[in-house]
């Protein structure tokens, strides 16, 4: 009988403990669960132009609750206009490394076809991916378009910027809209923002009806609220003085308006609790338009204004213990290309060689812990590097100088002290992120080292396309070709050849 008891008290034991690693490994694979990633990108987004930066007469309360959920972060960096960031949010690379110029799709431009793309990463970590609104991160080759570079669906358009309502673009004098394969031309006049609203809560309710245990990737870059100032009438407020900023605040409305159905969306899913959300300008306000107050500078300018953005992270993903808290790590919007690939469990960088290599840094843990930054020096152009503290400026970008007040474009930007290019400009930015005094005079020393460490990183820049490189996409037509064939439509001018050519 005592046999018998120890016999079964053994198996009972080891019952208890098979039960027990089971639920332990179970744990594991639920907590190691990749979180689905929505990025919401807004175009030329004011640091001031939304309620969680101070703004009380916008109107953006979804987008404001959102934040106070989540983390706010004070020093997310982007490049100081559209297509390098997107290029560098896309290629993991600073916009260095990638791509300085705002090239049209008839111009190689934008992101090398040897650069591994964030959702071609994504796709390897198996997850559903989809881009929604303006691309600008290459056009001239088709294999640069959105389903060529890891993107399961897309709608947009693939230059810097269209009318929003007739979709065409006089720099290139083309309409551009493109939907997966090719030009959509059954879309004009429809808002461009409501065609990328509609198209996200399509792409949710197909990724729920299609695999829910599949994670997704949702990139919705905004048209708003890039010129020309343009919206539905219902959304603007007319007690706001000023019409360009009623306009102005009526494009951010709808944007707001946009988030609020896709995150609802998301909850009556059941998806909110696994969602991992990213909220970010590309850039700092444009010039009569965009509000970046207390900030110096416009988009176009290396000043804080131009190139600090306002950004957060939001959604059940986020720890409950750092909800409602704010971050000052110091990241690029490149570092989101390491940080997305980490949380999917992939490799974290693109090794190939043929090109400069990735420059993106896995930034979630200390985000979310607001902890030291690993990018101790940081360039942001080749006329800007911040090195510790301190940051440098080897340009005056005169003409997107300035302090916005809290009530621009209605009352003029106020004048700044003159920054001399030439010599350069020196601010500390934990003591002064206005850059009201230039110390080049006081610390030449640190002058002289930001200086060298700008002129040694010189020596890797990289602009796609001055090469050359365009793959296997070797058949290119003149743009007016191009035009005549698609009836007026952008479409990428470099194609493979046919077999029978």
């Amino acid at each position: 009988w005592c046999l018998f008891v120890c016999c079964l008290q053994h198996c009972l034991m080891m019952f208890v403990l098979f039960v027990s690693v089971l639920l332990f490994a179970t744990a594991i694979v639920v907590a190691q669960k990749p979180p689905n990633i929505v990025y919401f990108l807004v175009d030329d987004l004011g640091h001031y132009n939304v309620g969680f930066n101070g703004n009380v007469n916008i109107s953006t309360p979804h987008i404001d609750e959102l934040a106070s959920n989540g983390v706010i972060l004070r020093r997310l960096y982007a490049f100081k206009y559209c297509s390098p960031t997107r290029s560098s949010l896309m290629s993991g690379r600073l916009p260095v490394h990638v791509n300085i110029d705002n090239r049209a799709s008839n111009e190689n431009g934008g992101v090398d076809l040897r650069m591994e793309t964030l959702g071609e990463k994504l796709q390897k970590a198996g997850y559903v991916t989809a881009a929604m609104g303006k691309w600008h991160a290459g056009g001239y080759a088709f294999g640069q378009v959105p389903v060529e570079r890891g993107f399961n669906y897309s709608i947009g358009y693939l230059n810097g910027q269209e009318d929003h309502y007739t979709h065409y673009f006089d720099e290139i004098d083309a309409k551009d809209m493109w939907e997966r394969y090719s030009y959509n031309p059954d879309l004009d006049g429809i808002y461009g923002d409501t065609i990328y609203l509609n198209k996200s809560m399509e792409f949710i309710n197909n990724v729920t009806k299609d695999d829910t245990s599949k994670p997704f990737f949702l990139y919705h870059a905004f048209q708003n609220m890039h010129t020309p100032l343009e919206v539905p009438s219902s959304y603007i407020n007319e007690s706001i003085e000023g019409k360009d900023r009623q306009t102005v605040y009526g494009m951010m409305n709808f944007v707001d308006y946009a988030i609020s159905n896709i995150t609802s969306l998301l909850k009556e899913k059941g998806l909110w609790e696994n969602t991992l959300i990213v909220f970010s300008g590309d850039n700092g306000g444009e010039k009569a338009s965009g509000d970046n107050f207390p900030l110096r500078g416009f988009k176009f300018s290396c000043f804080e204004g131009g190139v600090r953005v306002a950004a957060f992270v939001s959604g059940g993903y986020v720890p409950s213990q750092v909800q409602g808290t704010i971050s000052n790590t110091v990241m690029h919007v490149t570092d989101w290309y390491a940080t997305f690939a980490s949380l999917a469990n992939v490799d974290p960088f693109d090794n190939t060689t043929a090109v400069p290599p990735s420059d993106a840094i896995d930034m979630w843990q200390t985000v979310i812990n607001n902890g030291i930054s690993p990018r101790n020096t940081l360039v942001l152009s080749p006329h800007a590097i911040i090195n510790g503290k301190y940051k440098l400026l080897t340009d005056n970008y005169k003409h997107y100088d300035g302090y916005a007040p809290t009530d621009y474009p209605t009352s003029d930007a106020l004048p700044a002290s003159s920054c001399d290019g030439k010599v350069g400009c020196l601010y500390d930015l934990e003591a002064d992120s206005r850059e009201t005094t230039n110390l080049i005079d006081k610390f030449p020393d640190v002058a002289s080292t930001l200086h060298q460490l700008l002129k040694e990183a010189s020596k890797s820049f990289f602009q796609t396309g001055d090469d050359g490189y365009v793959g296997p996409f070797t058949k290119c037509l003149p743009w007016n070709t191009v035009l005549n064939m698609t009836g007026g439509y952008a479409s990428p001018p470099c194609t493979k050849p046919s077999k029978l050519s």
